[in-house]
């Protein structure tokens, strides 16, 4: 309903102009013509000058009238006044001058009205004209015959000229029709095509599409299928309204290459059109009012993927002409379809792309949480070894070493942050930092002019680098000790080789440990304890 109320707004066409534009010239010429008879009258002023001025200025005023009707827009009002007043003329002007306005009655039927207008015209032309035949019987012969010979040739003329005029004014407007049909077309084709590519989701332009090419079109169902993963079976992927809700809750389908029209486009690639009664046609239950039906292929590149099917009500719906245009929009879907499964599969690496990174960065944030751990552990447990060395201290050109901490330096350490002085004598200090990790401070009183932000940078990159050869030196140290420890374990294993009874083990063993460990006591028991030993019990020998 929707697509026949556009093509009945849209009647402002280029014929319609046409037919403007002949009423205006027609009446123009009318009007000089009438003017013309006017002043001949008035110059020959013949003996009865009445009836033919009255005719000639209701001519006129008419013509006038006609005018200004047409260029108003009044199209149709204007086309029936202009033929009145022509078939008045023939009515009013004696012979032999009927044939002309009943000739021009006759056409501007023929081209502006329609057909119920010309065959009125036809009537009251020919029918006046063949009045005047028969009141010429009682004339006299003469006079009769050449009387009755003029009105037959032009009753002859009107009708040819009318007929053949007709003709050619009604192939016009069928031509001017289908073309306009074919413009609207091809507009609503482009303006669906337009919608659908502003489609990026796979499971919004499938619904979505079809109930546009419905709506859009007026047909009866659209729906679409898709060719399954197999290439075995059509699926239905899209249905309009209740009935295709329910076709598509079935998980209808059609097998390729099937009796159908869905079956036999997606095997053949090329237009299937069928009516409910050839063998090729899919009758369902659910469709009952399907008449014809049309099947499109939808390509991707040169694939088929699925097809494009539209029924109709009506039997011929489908003509060469709307194969084309919807042929143009089911390739408009088919790269729809495209575009929105590439941009899922784009949101989809997006996505896990994404998880990766959050992974990633949650790896990196737990490794760093690790080693800070371990940097921290590392020198909590260097620190805690009763180290003579916990830092120097420069005075009077003399380094000894200090473990005392300054207000300074003690900022430096719990904010993280370098701190400067300005109070008589400038100071800096600086945290020594591992990562995030604070492991030291440093602090200087420079006394040169060299500026504050340059002596703080320049103190910062030197406890960076300190840092890491701290550590370094710190992972040495822990090395050279676990390497004199596994010398000293090799050492007491290899004494053992020496040694033939236990006794001698057990001696040899606590006195080793005792030298390694600079332990002052130590003691090695041999036997099995059973578990209710642990409440006091001796162990068996």
């Amino acid at each position: 309903m929707t697509f026949l109320l556009r093509n009945m707004r849209s009647r402002d066409d280029t014929l319609t102009q046409l037919r403007k534009r002949y009423i205006q010239a027609l009446a123009i010429f009318a009007i000089i013509a009438a003017t013309g008879g006017l002043i001949v009258l008035l110059i020959n002023r013949p003996e009865n000058i009445t009836p033919p001025l009255f005719t000639v200025i209701f001519s006129l005023i008419a013509y006038i009238g006609v005018l200004v009707l047409a260029r108003r827009g009044h199209i149709l009002l204007s086309s029936v006044a202009m033929i009145a007043v022509f078939a008045l003329a023939t009515v009013l002007v004696p012979l032999p001058w009927k044939v002309f306005p009943g000739m021009l009655a006759i056409i501007s039927a023929a081209t502006l009205g329609n057909n119920i207008i010309g065959l009125l015209s036809g009537i009251i032309v020919l029918g006046v004209m063949v009045l005047d035949i028969i009141s010429l019987s009682s004339q006299p012969v003469e006079v009769t015959s050449n009387n009755v010979h003029v009105n037959i040739m032009g009753i002859l003329s009107i009708f040819i000229v009318g007929t053949a005029t007709r003709f050619f004014i009604r192939q016009t407007e069928v031509a001017s029709e289908g073309a306009r049909e074919s413009a609207k077309l091809l507009q609503d084709v482009a303006e669906t095509g337009e919608a659908l590519a502003k489609m990026l989701n796979l499971k919004e332009v499938l619904p979505q599409s079809v109930e546009l090419i419905r709506e859009r079109f007026a047909f009866y169902h659209v729906q679409v299928f898709l060719i399954d993963e197999t290439g075995q079976s059509a699926r239905l992927a899209a249905s309009t309204g209740a009935l295709g809700q329910k076709l598509f809750e079935r998980q209808h389908s059609l097998p390729v290459g099937s009796k159908s029209v869905i079956g036999q486009v997606t095997s053949t690639a090329k237009p299937v059109v069928a009516r409910d009664t050839d063998p090729i046609y899919y009758r369902n239950e659910l469709l009952p009012n399907t008449r014809s039906e049309l099947a499109l292929p939808i390509f991707d590149g040169d694939t088929v993927i699925g097809a494009l099917d539209v029924q109709s009500r009506r039997e011929d719906a489908f003509d060469v002409e709307n194969v084309q245009a919807l042929q143009v929009l089911a390739n408009l879907l088919g790269t729809s379809i495209r575009n929105a499964r590439l941009f899922e599969t784009q949101e989809r690496s997006a996505r896990e792309t994404k998880r990766l990174f959050l992974e990633t960065e949650a790896s990196l944030r737990e490794n760093q949480r690790l080693n800070q751990m371990l940097t921290r552990q590392g020198w909590s447990d260097y620190m805690g070894e009763q180290r003579q060395t916990q830092g120097v201290t420069v005075a009077e050109d003399m380094v000894v070493s200090d473990g005392e901490w300054s207000d300074a330096l003690t900022q430096a350490a719990q904010t993280k942050q370098p701190v400067s002085h300005s109070n008589g004598n400038r100071l800096i200090a600086v945290p020594v930092m591992l990562g995030n990790e604070v492991i030291g401070a440093i602090e200087v009183e420079p006394s040169d002019d060299t500026p504050q932000a340059e002596l703080v940078e320049m103190v910062r990159s030197i406890a960076q680098r300190l840092a890491l050869s701290l550590d370094k030196a710190r992972l040495f140290e822990e090395s050279q000790q676990a390497t004199a420890r596994e010398q000293r374990i090799n050492e007491i294993v290899a004494t053992y080789q020496s040694m033939s009874n236990v006794e001698e083990l057990l001696k040899v063993t606590v006195a080793e440990l005792g030298k390694t460990l600079g332990a002052t006591r130590g003691a090695i028991r041999l036997g099995v304890v059973e578990p209710g030993n642990l409440n006091g019990d001796k162990p068996h020998d």
